[in-house]
């Protein structure tokens, strides 16, 4: 019988030790983004910017996107705002409809907003 409450007690003292663990893990984790989770947006292939742009983005589920160019902060051209399927996709758009200047162009969904920076030199 002694042997017997000994296992137990034991057990018991292993299964708060496992959770006390995961309750730690899970601590530590929380606030950290996960990556594979948001769309991956890719840098431009030609800097300064000019001509037509090929702007290349990759989404892990399909999901509303808007894709745009801003400037100053201000939304200048939005060319995409629609769910996209999982995988690449391709938008292209003809740089010289702007002045020679710097601009963002970015996704924006429910869960994260990505810009990168470029020139535009027409």
């Amino acid at each position: 019988m002694e042997a017997i409450l000994k296992f137990l007690f034991v057990s018991f003292l292993i299964l708060l030790a496992v959770i006390a663990y995961k309750r730690l893990l899970k601590r530590f984790q929380k606030g950290q983004v996960v990556h594979q989770d948001y769309c991956e947006l890719y840098n431009l292939d030609q800097e300064p910017a000019s001509g037509e742009l090929s702007f290349y983005f990759v989404c892990p589920v399909a999901q509303q996107v808007q894709f745009g160019i801003w400037k100053d902060r201000e939304l200048i051209h939005e060319l995409g705002n629609q769910t996209y399927e999982k995988g690449g996709h391709i938008i292209r758009f003809d740089s010289t409809q702007l002045a020679n200047g710097v601009y963002y162009y970015g996704i924006v969904t429910a869960d994260q907003e990505t810009t990168k920076r470029m020139q535009v030199l027409n």
